[in-house]
Order: C-alpha cells, then structure tokens, then sequence
C-alpha cells in the first residue's frame, strides 16, 4: 500500500485528535523523583485522601516550573498537560480550596521538607558545600495584609517602598551554583539581626545525618551587611570560616588610607572579569594588599586578616557618584540662599530643616562646610564652600574595599575570586523574581505565601540540579535553554471512529533528543503512557 493510501485510509478513520503539553516533564520530572519529594512530604505528613500531600507537592513544584499560575488556576493548567494520566490524578480534586488546604496541613512540616530535599540533593548530587554565597533579598505584596506578621514595610530592593515586604535569605554553593538553605523573614527585619542566625541554621543543617558524614567547613561569603563583628564571633564559635566585604567606618577607612597607591601598584591580583571589558576602557588589574583587622563584641575581640582592594572600576564609578553627590548638594543649597528673606525662608528653624533635608542621605555632606550667618538687621545669610582636606581625603579611598576572612589557607588571589562569586545567590534571586514568579501572591494567610515560598524554591533546586547537569555533561545549554527548547514538546490524543483511542508524542528535535541522551533520561514515551497502566 503506498503512503498516499495510508495516509487517505488513516484520515477517513481518525474522527478527531486533541493535544497536550508535555513541555519540560521529560528532563525536570525524574530529578524529582530523585529528590523523593512526594516520599518525604507523605512520610512527614500522611493523608488518606484521594491525592495525597506527596502528589500536590510535586503538582505545585512543576508548576511554579513550567507555568506559574494562581492556585486558583492550576487545575485548568494541570488540564491542559498529560499530568492527569501521567501522575494518575484526577483534575477535579484540584480546586484551589483544596491546594489551599494542603498548604495549611504542610506548614509545620515546611522546614523539615525543604532541609530533607535539599541535604538528599547535596548527597546525591554530591554538591561541594565547601564554599557557599548567601545573601537577602526581599519581594512586594499588593494589598493590605493588616492580620499578617510576615508582610512589614522595611528596605525594599524592588524600590516599593509603599508596599510590604517578606525577606527572602538563600545559600548557594560556590562551584555547584545549588542552593540548599533558605529562610523567610518579616520586611522590616535588617540584614544585620540575620547574620548570627544564619551561622546557626547553617551549622544545623551540616549536622543533619545525611552530611554528618562529610565533615564540612565551609566558607560563608556575604556582603557587608552580613559580616558584622557579632556574626564575625560566631563563625569563629562554630568553627566556621567566612568571608565577605566590610561596611565602611572609621576604622576600615583608616586602614584603607594606610595604604599607599604605591603598594598596591607593586601587589597585582589575577582575578579576571567575565565580562569583557570596553574597548574605550581597557582592562586594569585589580590591586589588593594584606592587612590585619580586629573586630570587637561584647566585651571579645579577634583579628582576622584583611586585604584592601583597588578596583579601577570603582574608582571611576565613586569618582563621578562623587561629582554628582557634591554637584546635587551645591545646587540645593544655593537654591536655598536665593530663598532667604522670602515666605519661611525668614525663619532660622525652617532653613535649618531645609538644609538638613538637603545634606540627609548625600555622601557629599561631609566636604561641604555650612554655615547660617544673621546680619544685624535680622536677616538671614547662608555660607557654604567645599572643604577640601576632607575632599582629598575622600578621594584616596575611591576605587578601594576591605575584604575581611579568618580561613588561613586562602590567598590574596583566592580572596578576591571567591568573593566575586557572590553574584551566584544574585542570580538565583532574579530567578525566583523572575521565571519562577515568586510575585505576584493570591494568598491571604502567612501560611500559605510560607507553603508557595517552599515550593518556589524547590523548583529553584529543580532547575539549579538541571544546569549543573547540563554543566557536568559538557551541554552546551543553561537552565532557561532546555526549558524553551522544551515548551514545544506535545502529546496528541488520536480518537478513530471505531472508538479507540491513541496517545502520541510530537517528534522530538534533535537538540531535544541530544539532551535525553547525553542526561540519560528516561524516553518521552514514557509522559505519554498513562502511569497506572505503566505500574
């Protein structure tokens, strides 16, 4: 019979086809098998209900993967896809009360599910802790939330100031780039009062069962908001190692200016960017000299080594910062001497609020010397010049940071690579902002944003394992790569008119089919199989 006729034969038998998402299932599903999410959540908390825990933990998880959605939506999505026969669920039970529901029945078991996972990947996967970045970031609600004790107002990173806010802090391994730690907060907490309880989460979670084993002492990198002397204390309390960037004070400054331009000209450090650098701005190497930095608290002290380093690209930047600080302030205030003698500006008290209104928050106000004279007459004179001692004494410091750490066996050069490896736990932030939509939130209790917290991070860990596979394999694909080559990938439900009935899957491209194979993953046939049929 030739393909013509089969094809006519085929087309006069076939009453009507449909199509379902396959997506992404063939290479994120059987790292959560892996993981044994559904075994963890349904030992944790077992439920004799007809989808059990286990089952609407992974839905929830694929979801915030494939296409994050309302829960109030998940079931028209889940609908649309093969996972109704492929997990054997049915999609009436998955109304958004009852995902609802689940989140309330999860909630006191969030953090042992999330510790269980994510120490079952680091052993599995066998992640390297021994360098790990952390970091806070915070994310915006719309709405009121008047009963919640998460949702505060505090420092927005999103510049949504008139919003609440949750802080969201992540740990991220160095070279793995995995993360396995993280912890929600109220909005109006600072970054300082997490330190030292971040030191303690960490050491907890090294001490679980699975990684007791290991021994791991890892190095914690953070930024100066998280390196203060309390938490500084602690590492060395716990044993732990740390490094990160010191806030600028008086000491720090001081050390900064003990150090000449012509010792850190003579002292070239071999970190190189990634980025290449402008052809208009060719690259200069980054310069670091060794010093000794004591921190004090409560009475203690220690000392730990510091290297101050110069950056010429921080020179140029606080240089024109610098310009543009003095520039807005000098403008402000010769605004204001106009204003003198005209409505308010008769008064002392009010030039007196309008000048500190001008200096608050500007760098700036350190070089300028302000002075309010009165005539006889009772009129009102405003004086001001740029002090430029303390100018010039700025300037030195352009360019130059302080990097502080009590690990021993590191170098100069190690120092300054490792810490520039803190845009690790950066990027996993702008991923969950970003594909994996942590924002916006249609919860109302702190119960059920913790219970999407979890699994939006577990997709995080999902998606991180996927790269590093993709990495270890020599593919040359990123997360977001195999997760759009994917999106394509379909099942179509062929009915004939004798009333019987056939799955099959799109044809799969060739980078589809080079990624199933180079990652040993199960053949897509298998997402087209219904799973009670398989078992």
């Amino acid at each position: 019979m030739s393909e013509r006729t089969m094809a006519e034969s085929l087309s006069q038998g076939l009453g009507g086809c449909t199509t379902r998402q396959i997506g992404a299932l063939p290479v994120i599903y059987p790292i959560l098998e892996v993981l044994g999410l559904r075994e963890t959540v349904n030992q944790l908390r077992y439920t004799r209900a007809d989808i059990d825990l286990g089952r609407i933990a992974e839905l929830l998880t694929l979801n915030r993967l494939l296409a994050p959605q309302p829960l109030c939506w998940v079931h028209r999505w889940v609908s649309d896809t093969v996972l109704p026969e492929v997990l054997n669920t049915s999609v009436s039970k998955l109304y958004d009360n009852r995902l609802g529901r689940a989140l309330d029945d999860l909630h006191p078991w969030l953090g042992e599910i999330w510790a269980s996972v994510a120490a079952r990947a680091v052993t599995v996967y066998h992640v390297d802790l021994s360098i790990v970045h952390w970091d806070i970031t915070s994310f915006f609600f719309e709405g009121e939330y008047t009963a919640s004790e998460l949702l505060r107002r505090g420092y927005s990173r999103d510049k949504r100031p008139d919003a609440k806010q949750a802080n969201l802090g992540l740990d991220v391994s160095h070279t793995d780039e995995v993360p396995f730690l993280y912890w929600l907060r109220p909005g109006n907490r600072s970054d300082d009062q997490e330190a030292v309880p971040h030191v303690k989460a960490l050491q907890a979670f090294l001490a679980r069962p699975e990684l007791a084993d290991a021994r791991v002492r890892p190095i914690i990198v953070g930024d100066s908001k998280t390196v203060t002397p309390e938490a500084v204390l602690a590492c060395h309390d716990h044993q732990l190692f740390y490094l990160g960037s010191v806030g600028l004070d008086d000491a720090v400054a001081e050390l900064m200016s003990g150090v000449s331009d012509e010792e850190l000209c003579a002292h070239e450090l071999s970190y190189r960017p990634q980025r290449r650098p402008r052809r208009s701005e060719p690259f200069v190497p980054y310069r670091g000299v060794e010093r000794a930095l004591a921190f004090r608290f409560d009475g203690r002290r220690v000392t730990d080594r510091a290297l101050v380093v110069w950056s010429a690209g921080k020179a140029r930047l606080d240089s024109q910062k610098g310009k543009t600080y003095l520039k807005r302030l000098l403008n402000n205030l010769a605004r204001m001497r106009g204003w003198l003698g005209k409505r308010c500006y008769t008064d002392r008290d009010y030039v007196v609020r309008c000048i500190d209104g001008a200096q608050r928050g500007n760098p700036a106000r350190q070089w300028v010397d302000v002075e309010i004279t009165t005539t006889e007459a009772g009129r009102l004179g405003l004086q001001f010049r740029v002090n430029q001692e303390r100018l010039a004494a700025a300037r030195t410091l352009e360019g130059k940071y302080v990097l502080a750490t009590n690990a021993p066996h590191l170098s100069t050069d190690d120092i300054l690579c490792i810490y520039k490896g803190q845009d690790k736990v950066e990027k996993a932030h702008r991923t969950v902002k970003g594909p994996l939509r942590v924002r916006p939130v249609f919860l109302r209790t702190d119960e059920r944003i913790e219970g999407l917290v979890l699994f939006t991070m577990l997709a995080l860990l999902v998606r991180s394992i996927l790269a590093l596979q993709c990495r270890r394999a020599k593919l040359p694909f990123t997360a977001d790569q195999v997760l759009a080559e994917f999106a394509t990938l379909r099942a179509i439900d062929l009915r004939f008119n004798d009333g019987s009935d056939r799955r099959v899957a799109s044809d799969l491209s060739a980078t589809q089919e080079q990624i199933l194979t180079t990652l040993n993953l199960p053949p897509v046939t298998r997402y087209v199989t219904p799973l009670s049929r398989r078992r």
